[in-house]
């Protein structure tokens, strides 16, 4: 028989002793259950009374219930709630027969409940979180976890090394500033909860959801305990160390001397032991790996730190029990703390990078309008629309499902999916799609897929995995970190060497000196923290970025190529050319003012809606309004279907000023009052005001501005002028795009592409850096490496700008950080430096690093 593993403990039980063809066997349950083989469980007595029942052990960890039991679904009595929802999951799963194991417990013997970490653990190997929250890829599953506790890029390396160590591991890959680790697994040769272990061994957590945002994580948490502990015991220790500093050590065996360094000795430990606990646990798992492994490479940045304290604490204390020497209690334990605080900052920062991104286009509501049996319409929370459930949509609500139209006409603005600000109209049989928004008239929706399953929930999930691409700076930095652990244990050796020949009772001095005062959490937090601390200011600023590698490339960046529609132009509607008088304009607009559409808020905009009252409005989608203005009869629309509402002829001026506004890529919208002809106007996009300092202040940097568009070449080259772009072309095909991208890259040139449409998404994805502007459609957003929440393309300066300072900033903190380790231990190394002094000094490189992160001037707003 297939032996059993159970889902929350990891313990296993063989199958039944009897034969299968005599029955499945059956064994006496808790509480008056029978369980067979198979896992089936009867209930075969009631529950006893209140009073007994108080003393009854709990269905699922056999502590006593007590006086007022949780219930589970099947009716039994567990001590508390949570017992009782494990045990629900678990029989619902299946596993009721396993779980009845704790009958087999020894008199006696009562298992503990099971850990919050443990049942982590377990919803790992759930069926329900596999179903849900695992996609089948090539070669086996694909899952995202989020893990607590990686801080650095030795943790990415540590994590990244899964598939080398865990059979059944096929990829690894962990996405820092998000704590997300995306596994490629096979369910067959390995348990999620296994690969949980294997990261709980390095101090790690992983957990199958992530906390809501503004919440810190439970790691955070953690390291915030841990970090007040760690420094109210070396603030003690420090009021200790002043008063052995002002002449009480001069006599180390006096009793009060003595008695001074034992109480800091008893202090000590538990910052030793508690505070630096992390440090030892991930340097002792990192020794162990490299020992299996036969290979240093697998030692985490953590090891001369745990060895570097572990040598002043216990050269401490040597000296404490000798009485001989001198003591660094104060300094281990400030040094203790200080890394506390920086690991602790460093977490911080990076979750509210990740917050900041996750707001990434809110594009669909959490309440839709689900239509009962009876015809009515109630709101409920998205997350109860199934498939088959018909919504309804009023004007001027966003869409909240894919799904095909019952019933009723409209026109949707598909601006956010598609970048196309013109309304297109929807008619019952026409598909639509969650994020658009419906602006004239109730649409009853037949929902096909809901949340994830819509197109931008799709879109959403890929911007939320996104590619892990690092920065070449940072493989760089990740390469020298590991070599750093290997010079720095080269170099304790050759110190404890040489000074065991010069003098051997300075050698532990010495020794202790070289390993606190170098900084491997200074080189290996430098280039990561910068970026994280960048990446969250710059998503706070409207700019997201996918990866690191794309805010190196701004940097280099030596010619941007521009769309047009969309990027340079506003990408809606206004009042582009006008015709007529002045004041069938404004009656035009008073009507317009009952609509919701681009074109009647074009009006409004440019008119304002005052001319009088309005009645009798008549709206037919996708052609025009008619309706009393003032006790004007006024007729807007498209000329064709206003010709069609006035027996009057077109007259020829306006005929030419229609066909000349359609030339220029203007919509023309007539007017008619009172049957009578009255006027026009030309509805267009116009050039964003930034548009023409932007490209100024481009050329002015030495970056080359090229345009290319589908638009007529025309329009495009008069653009050109206006903006002063000498490189422009226009009807280009989006392969041509791509095509003329590749050509200024064989010239050796570092090309960014800025656009918004669906025609722009090969550029951007040929591009070194492809920038996709707010209100760009879904192919742009997914192809484009650096995303512009806010409209225009100001903020493509800001981008360029920031990105370079964040990066002066790596370059000034990975400076910083080799030339104080380099003097450091060169001076450690020839005796020039006292545990004392490394000890003071390697907290102040490591808070100086994150300080000089935390206040780097990249994406910092400016003020009006």
């Amino acid at each position: 028989m297939a032996r059993v593993r159970h889902p929350v403990a990891g313990h296993q039980r063989r199958g039944c002793r009897g034969h299968p063809d005599r029955g499945p066997l059956r064994r006496r349950g808790p509480h008056g259950r029978d369980a067979d083989a198979r896992g089936s469980v009867t209930t075969t007595a009631l529950s006893p009374p209140r009073d007994a029942e108080a003393d009854a052990p709990c269905a699922h960890c056999a502590l006593p219930v007590g006086p007022r039991p949780a219930r589970t679904a099947a009716g039994e009595a567990c001590c508390c709630t949570g017992c009782a929802v494990v045990r629900d999951a678990l029989a619902e799963a299946g596993f009721q027969a396993t779980v009845d194991r704790l009958s087999e417990v020894a008199p006696g013997r009562r298992e503990r409940p099971q850990t919050p970490e443990a049942l982590a653990l377990a919803e790992l190997d759930h069926a329900a979180f596999l179903e849900s929250s695992t996609r089948p890829v090539d070669g086996g599953r694909e899952a995202d976890l989020f893990v607590d506790g990686v801080h650095c890029a030795a943790c990415v390396w540590v994590v990244e090394r899964l598939p080398h160590e865990m059979p059944g591991v096929t990829a690894a890959r962990l996405d820092l500033p998000r704590a997300r680790l995306t596994l490629t697994f096979d369910p067959d040769r390995v348990r999620l909860s296994e690969v949980g272990r294997w990261l709980a061994r390095f101090g790690y957590a992983a957990r199958p959801s992530r906390p809501e945002a503004g919440t810190a994580t439970d790691a955070e948490r953690a390291l915030l305990v841990r970090m007040g502990i760690a420094w109210a015991l070396a603030g003690n220790v420090m009021l200790i160390a002043f008063a052995l500093y002002s002449g009480l050590d001069a006599d180390p065996t006096a009793p009060l001397a003595s008695a001074a360094r034992w109480l800091s000795l008893a202090l000590i430990v538990p910052a030793v032991g508690y505070g630096a606990a992390p440090f030892f646990l991930r340097a002792w798992a990192s020794t162990q790996a490299a020992w299996r492994a036969r290979s240093v490479r697998h030692l985490h940045l953590d090891t001369p730190i745990a060895l570097g304290i572990a040598v002043g604490a216990g050269q401490s204390a040597w000296a404490t029990v000798t009485g001989r020497g001198e003591v660094w209690f104060d300094s281990v334990a400030v040094l203790i703390a200080a890394l506390l605080t920086a690991r602790w900052l460093q977490l911080r920062s990076r979750r509210r990078a990740g917050e900041a991104s996750e707001r990434l286009l809110a594009l669909v509501p959490r309440v839709a309008r689900r239509v009962g049996p009876d015809g009515t319409a109630s709101a409920v929370d998205l997350g109860e629309i199934r498939p088959g459930d018909l919504v309804e949509v009023p004007p001027g609500e966003v869409v909240p499902v894919d799904g095909v139209v019952e019933t009723g006409a409209s026109r949707l603005d598909r601006a956010a999916l598609t970048g196309e600000a013109r309304p297109e109209p929807v008619r019952p049989g026409d598909a639509v799609e969650a994020g658009t928004t419906n602006l004239t008239a109730p649409l009853r929706v037949r929902a096909v897929a809901v949340g994830e399953a819509t197109r931008v929930g799709r879109l959403l999930a890929w911007v939320e995995r996104g590619e892990v691409r690092r920065a070449p700076v940072v493989l760089w930095a990740d390469r020298l970190g590991g070599a750093f652990v290997l010079a720095v244990l080269a170099l304790a050796a050759a110190t404890a060497a040489l000074w065991a020949v010069l003098d051997p009772a300075q050698m532990p001095s010495h020794l202790a000196a070289l390993l606190v005062i170098t900084c491997p959490c200074a080189l290996g937090m430098a280039t990561p923290l910068a970026l994280s601390v960048a990446s969250g200011r710059a998503a706070r600023a409207g700019v997201f970025v996918k990866s690191e590698e794309a805010v190196q490339r701004l940097t280099e960046v030596d010619t941007v190529v521009l769309d047009k529609t969309g990027t340079l132009t506003e990408g809606r509607m206004d009042l582009a050319e006008t015709h007529g008088s002045e004041a069938a304009l404004d009656l035009a607009a008073a009507l317009e003012a009952h609509a919701t559409h681009p074109v009647a808020d074009a009006f409004v905009r440019a008119r304002g809606a005052g001319a009088g009252p309005v009645t009798c409005v008549e709206a037919e989608a996708g052609a025009g309004i008619r309706g009393v203005v003032a006790g004007h009869a006024v007729v807007v629309g498209r000329p064709d279907w206003v010709a069609g509402q006035t027996p009057s002829p077109l007259p020829a001026d306006l005929r030419h000023a229609f066909r000349g506004a359609a030339e220029r890529g203007r919509t023309p919208v007539a007017i008619v009052v009172d049957g009578a002809w009255a006027g026009g106007v030309g509805v267009g996009d116009r050039l964003r005001p930034e548009a023409t300092a932007l490209v100024r202040r481009l050329q002015a940097d030495g970056t080359a501005v090229h345009l290319l568009s589908g638009d007529d070449p025309a329009v495009v080259a008069a653009v050109a002028r206006e903006l002063g772009i000498a490189e422009a072309h226009g009807g280009v095909s989006p392969e041509a795009k791509r095509e003329r991208i590749a050509a200024l890259q064989a010239e050796g040139r570092v090309v960014a592409m800025v656009g918004d449409g669906v025609n722009d998404a090969a550029a951007l994805r040929q591009a070194d850096v492809g920038v996709a502007v707010g209100g760009g459609s879904t192919a742009a957003l997914v192809a484009a490496d650096v995303f512009l929440t806010r409209p225009g393309i100001g903020a493509l300066v800001e981008t360029l700008d920031g990105a370079g300072q964040a990066m002066q900033t790596v370059r000034r903190l990975l400076a910083l950080s080799l030339a104080y380790n380099v003097l450091g231990a060169s001076a450690a190394l020839a005796g020039l430096v006292t545990p004392l002094v490394a000890a003071a000094a390697m907290p102040v490189s490591s808070l100086a690093v994150v300080g000089l992160a935390l206040t780097q001037p990249s994406f910092r707003r400016r003020r009006p």
